[in-house]
Formats: C-alpha cells, sequence, structure tokens
C-alpha cells in the first residue's frame, strides 16, 4: 500500500515495479478519460516556474488496480472501478470530479459526436443477455412461448436501440409477468419489494432518464451525491433482508432476490448509480422525503456491503468484462 504522494514518473515506477507496463502517456491519457484524478500543480517557488505535480497516494494506489484489472477490459469498463471506489469508500479515495468525468467516459466516448446516442445503447449481444436475465426475473410458468419470445425480441430491442417503445415494452411484459392474474396487475415477491410490470417498465425509464441527464450537462455533483448516498442507503437494506425477501420469491425463480457479493456490488456499480440517479429526477419530491428521513442516519460503509479486502480478492479471479454495468 503506497502512502506518499508522487510524480507522474512515480506512477510509472510504481507500475514497473509491480510487474505491470505503464508510462506517462497512458498516465495522461486514463487522466483525461477519468480514470485517474488530474495532479496537484505545485509552485517551485518566486522565479523558478512550478514542479512536477504530483498525484495523491490513492491515485498511486488506483494506478495499480487499473493495471491489474486491465488485461482484456475496455476503457468504459476500467471507468467503473473509479466509479465504484468514490460510491463506497468516499471521496477521500476518488472525488466526485473524477467519478463524474468516469461515469461519462463509462457510458461511451464523450469526445465522439454521436456520444449522447452511444450512450443509451448497449451492444447485440450486451442487450440479448440483458433480455435473457430480465425474462428469468419475469418469467411465468402460465405464460406462452410465444410470449416469452415476444418479450425477449423486445426486451433486445429497447437496450439495443436505446428507444424503446415503453407501451410495447409494457405490454410484452405483462404478456408474461401477469398472465393467469385478475384484472389487478400481479406483484410478486415480498410485500416489502414488490415485482410488478410497472416497476419494470419504470426500471427503463429511470436508467434512460439518468443517461440523458448526464450526457446533456444537466447532472449537478450535488445530484450525483444524493443519488449514491440514497443508493447506499437502499443496497444496505436490501442486503440486510435480502435472507427474508428470498423467502417470498416465487419457487423456480431464485434470482427474484438474489444474494448479493462483493464482485457483483463493484462490477454493477454504475447500473445501479444510474438507476438511482433516474428514480430522483423522474421522483424529486419522493426522493426528498427520504432525504429527509434518512438525514440523521449513519451512511452505510463498505462493511454494510462485504467490501472487504478478503472478499474483493476472492471475485478477482472471476472477474469479467460485463459491459455498461
Amino acid at each position: 500500500m503506497i502512502t506518499e504522494p508522487g510524480t507522474i514518473d512515480d506512477l510509472v515506477a510504481d507500475a514497473t515495479a509491480t510487474g505491470y507496463q505503464a508510462n506517462a502517456r497512458l498516465i495522461r491519457d486514463w487522466t483525461q478519460q477519468g480514470l485517474l484524478d488530474y495532479p496537484q500543480r505545485r509552485p517551485a517557488g518566486k522565479g523558478h516556474g512550478s514542479a512536477a505535480a504530483l498525484y495523491p497516494a490513492s491515485q498511486r494506489n488506483l494506478l495499480l488496480a487499473l493495471l491489474h484489472h486491465r488485461p482484456g477490459k475496455s476503457i468504459s469498463s476500467l471507468a467503473r472501478i473509479p466509479v465504484a471506489i468514490w460510491m463506497y469508500w468516499g471521496d477521500e479515495y476518488v472525488p466526485l470530479r473524477q467519478a463524474h468525468r468516469a461515469l461519462l467516459r463509462h457510458l461511451g466516448d464523450p469526445q465522439s459526436r454521436a456520444y449522447a446516442r452511444e450512450a443509451t445503447r448497449a451492444s447485440k449481444d450486451r442487450a440479448h443477455a440483458t433480455a435473457r436475465a430480465v425474462l428469468r426475473q419475469l418469467d411465468n410458468p402460465r405464460a406462452t412461448p410465444t410470449a416469452r419470445r415476444e418479450l425477449l425480441d423486445v426486451l433486445t430491442e429497447t437496450a439495443w436501440t436505446g428507444r424503446p417503445d415503453f407501451g410495447m415494452l409494457e405490454r410484452a411484459i405483462s404478456a408474461v409477468f401477469d398472465v393467469g392474474s385478475t384484472q389487478i396487475r400481479r406483484a410478486t415477491g415480498h410485500p416489502a419489494a414488490p415485482v410488478t410490470t410497472e416497476a419494470m417498465v419504470t426500471s427503463v425509464r429511470a436508467r434512460l432518464a439518468a443517461v440523458s441527464a448526464l450526457t446533456a450537462g444537466q447532472v449537478t455533483g450535488e445530484m450525483l451525491t444524493q443519488a449514491r448516498d440514497a443508493h447506499l442507503f437502499s443496497y444496505a437494506e436490501y442486503i440486510a433482508m435480502q435472507s427474508a425477501l428470498a423467502t417470498a420469491a416465487p419457487p423456480g425463480v431464485p434470482q427474484l432476490y438474489a444474494p448479493v457479493t462483493a464482485e457483483d456490488t463493484l462490477a454493477n456499480c454504475c447500473g445501479n448509480l444510474l438507476s438511482t440517479l433516474g428514480l430522483e429526477i423522474l421522483f424529486p419530491q419522493q426522493a426528498e422525503l427520504m432525504r429527509e428521513a434518512r438525514a440523521s442516519m449513519r451512511r452505510p460503509g463498505p462493511a454494510d456491503f462485504d467490501l472487504t479486502s478478503e472478499a474483493i480478492a476472492a471475485g478477482q479471479g472471476q472477474d469479467g468484462d460485463r459491459g455498461r454495468g
């Protein structure tokens, strides 16, 4: 563990000493991308210009983490690492300004003319995998094979194009999830966290609302911090209740309230943050009421999410590039 600040030459030396390859150009590029924070400039004294800028010790350690996970990863995937550290360990390790830039980079290349459009889309493979995962969560033994295929197609198209037809999406979900129920829409699972057609559609609306606001430059640092805190409280509550929630899952749908692992928490950090941000954008009054309710509560820390060094090390061997989490 590095404990002292260092220059860009020190970061290159850190990488070499631990068996990684890195040069000043890579570090500057990663700094511009938000994977690393900008170093602090310092004067060399009157009439002497400035001394080499310093990266804090936290950024030197972050570089080694990035290099460890680099093989097979895209820049967008690596951008999850500083976002996760900011979310779960706090601003003293990764500042808000860096986390904001990294989140934008996770969505795509902000320098691209098509950035706002591409940020809402997933790759075809990723879209299909996401659609299958949602179908497993929503599946109903009474649903017909045709309804399942149609839902899979609509979900895949929604994720791939980033332009959902919400009416079609709701009908496709309902044809699988609500089939066999009465005129009252079906809700399954635990009463404290029911799964409904409306909830699934709202989650898609929230994600798109967050991405649209981010790419349009409409998300302030305060909004991002509030979304992070809201996620921490709700996620910690889910983890605490997970065993009880799982007992209410319908037969054959064990993933409805799946247990949380350190690997999942870190891999899905950007997706969780975007969902919470979107919900706060769509429902500002409810978000404010929730903030008031938890104002005097202790903010959950890494241990509340099992983010211990042992748990993280255990998951590193399974760490894969899941695309946009």
